[in-house]
């Protein structure tokens, strides 16, 4: 008899549960983001997080890639800078806005900020040699184990743009995304608190 109930416990899963699931089974055991917070707009789920464990490494590099050889290529500042926003913007899908904020290493306005310093000054700065706006410079070096490589100025500007779209991307999630979702767990707190009342309000007195 003892081993028949101990067989209907466990059917019956954790006591108190009334037979559902714990809270919170939806979430994966291993902590795959940096953080373990749930997103207002959903549970977390195992293979989105998965997924953008092994996708962001992967954007990141092609972003730098499209950055580096957009010049006489497709690509450049503005493509890489898209590509790049996608790897956060993935981010902030799987883990919410906390994951998001801790994916950044600054505020999206610093970012957006230092692109405009760089791509301005790049701009700029050929005036103060008697040369026109947007003057390209370029030095060929022998590396040891690269052979010739040729180093321009232009990549300074493309890497300001693409600080620029970064940062604009991430603005305008930050802004709109995490918003919303601030929003959202306020609307939830606020129907807990009302089923709390109601529940205070209808038990005997």
């Amino acid at each position: 008899m003892n081993i028949d109930g101990e067989r209907q416990r466990e059917s019956r899963g954790p006591e108190g549960s009334g037979g559902a699931p714990p809270e919170g089974w939806e979430a994966p055991r291993e902590r795959w983001l940096s953080t373990v917070v749930r997103p207002a707009f959903g549970p977390r789920s195992v293979l989105l997080e998965v997924a953008a464990r092994l996708l962001i490494p992967a954007i990141l590099v092609l972003s730098v890639f499209l950055l580096v050889s957009g010049h006489d290529k497709p690509g450049g500042g503005f493509a890489g800078g898209l590509v790049a926003s996608m790897a956060y913007v993935l981010r902030y899908v799987a883990g919410g806005r906390h994951e998001l904020a801790a994916g950044m290493p600054t505020r999206p306005e610093r970012v957006l900020a230092l692109g405009m310093l760089v791509a301005c000054g790049t701009a700029v700065l050929p005036l103060l040699f008697g040369a026109p706006l947007l003057k390209t410079f370029s030095y060929e070096a022998a590396l040891p184990v690269f052979g010739d490589v040729k180093f321009a100025s232009f990549l300074v500007f493309e890497i300001g743009v693409f600080l620029i779209v970064v940062g604009l991307v991430l603005s305008v999630v930050s802004a709109l995304g995490a918003r919303m979702e601030a929003e959202e767990e306020e609307a939830k707190a606020g129907r807990e608190r009302a089923r709390r009342l109601r529940r205070t309000g209808g038990g005997p007195r």
